[in-house]
């Protein structure tokens, strides 16, 4: 057997437990419930904001257009923006006494903790004790009218299935949008690298911190389970703070889930090639252990993804061509639950896989390399940890 075909098997192997994957993820990954009667209680929204001009008021005026929310109240936190955020913040609160800006500019982040935990950490750490509910929501994210209490009503039926253990955490997955090709050809990864790995099936039903599905764009809690793990000085340092979260509520015994936003909840994530590299590379090679793990699992992914394609031209025309067909219907499969339909940009991505793997193995080693040499920096500020940087708690 030559090193070619054992290659090709892999590669048919591995995207058939992909297709796999993602046909059992159909029946669980599911959108959020009609919103037929309003929440009951107090919901506290956090919007960590770092400059987000172009962004902010759009989501403001989204959250003052919710449904269905009595008792709702918005915490946006300028996080020392060096644009116009606060000033077109203000202007989108106007006069509705629902929303407070708070401004973060006069105490940055202290030394081992990033930008965006350190923002949600003070919000957080300001509120009453009393039980509420909590959500976490970026700013770049767009929100359909019913979106708040649509999530609120499926954290409440998980509440209500009568499991053992209690939900401590639920992730909307926001339909991932894109202005541009390499935006349509990356982003659809982003779901898909869980979807057509990890049936959610059984994960949500157990604690393994490993098997955690969450996406920091929309996040849903208690004030009282937010605090049971810690809140947010749990993740200080945390580049995958949303993922690293979900592990910590796992671990205090809370199971943590994930339902898709489909139209009521969507997000741009990055702007553009550029912003998408930049974006990605920032946190990549945390999400999969660091260097060592970033060349395994770059490898992986080309010998899996893109070796299929050397197969066509070698010999190996049936084997390749399934390997290529499996991965692309797991991928369409993802996108499908993630946005609700599949358009023709998403056919066209999908059969780009091999080239889209291919872009995310350079981001992963070249993340993995600045992140070892502590160069990565994000909105102005030095992200990762550098050798001996940690979280100092006598600085809060």
């Amino acid at each position: 057997m030559t090193v070619g075909t054992v290659l090709t098997r892999f590669s048919l192997g591995l995207s058939a437990l992909n297709a796999f994957m993602a046909l059992v993820n159909t029946r669980r990954f599911r959108g959020l419930p009609a919103a037929s009667a309003a929440i009951s209680g107090q919901l506290v929204v956090c919007v960590p904001a770092r400059d987000e001009g172009p962004r902010i008021g759009d989501l403001i005026a989204d959250l003052r257009a919710q449904r269905g929310v009595p008792d709702l109240r918005v915490i946006v936190y300028d996080d020392g923006s060096t644009d116009d955020t606060a000033e077109r913040a203000r202007a989108a609160i106007d006069d509705d006494d629902r929303i407070t800006l708070v401004s973060g500019a006069a105490t940055p982040p202290p030394p081992g903790w990033t930008g965006k935990a350190w923002a949600l950490h003070r919000l957080t750490e300001t509120l009453p004790p009393t039980e509420t509910h909590l959500c976490f929501v970026d700013a770049d994210v767009r929100l359909g009218p019913d979106a708040l209490a649509r999530a609120v009503h499926a954290f409440a039926a998980l509440d209500d299935a009568g499991t053992r253990r209690s939900p401590g955490l639920l992730s909307v997955w926001p339909q991932q949008l894109s202005g541009s090709a390499a935006e349509a050809l990356v982003q659809p990864l982003l779901s898909w690298s869980w979807f057509a790995l990890l049936p959610l099936m059984i994960t949500e039903r157990h604690l393994r911190p490993s098997t955690a599905v969450a996406n920091g764009q929309f996040l849903l809690t208690t004030r009282s389970r937010h605090s049971r793990v810690g809140g947010h000085r749990a993740v200080a340092g945390s580049l995958t703070d949303d993922l690293d979260l979900a592990r910590a509520y796992r671990q205090a015994g809370f199971t943590t889930h994930v339902r898709a936003g489909h139209d009521d909840i969507c997000c741009r994530m990055y702007g553009g090639a550029g912003e998408l590299r930049s974006g990605y590379r920032r946190w990549l090679a945390t999400e999969v252990g660091g260097t060592a793990g970033a060349l395994v699992v770059a490898g992986l992914a080309l010998v899996g993804y893109v070796w299929p394609v050397a197969a066509l031209a070698t010999g190996s025309r049936r084997p390749g061509a399934a390997a290529l067909a499996l991965a692309a219907g797991s991928r369409l499969a993802a996108r499908g639950h993630e946005a609700g339909r599949i358009t023709r940009t998403d056919v066209m991505s999908a059969v780009g896989h091999p080239a889209a793997t291919t872009i995310t193995a350079a981001v992963l080693v070249d993340s993995a390399r600045l992140t070892r040499s502590g160069a990565l920096r994000w909105k102005g500020r030095p992200v990762g940890r550098s050798g001996d940087e940690d979280v100092h708690p006598e600085t809060l």
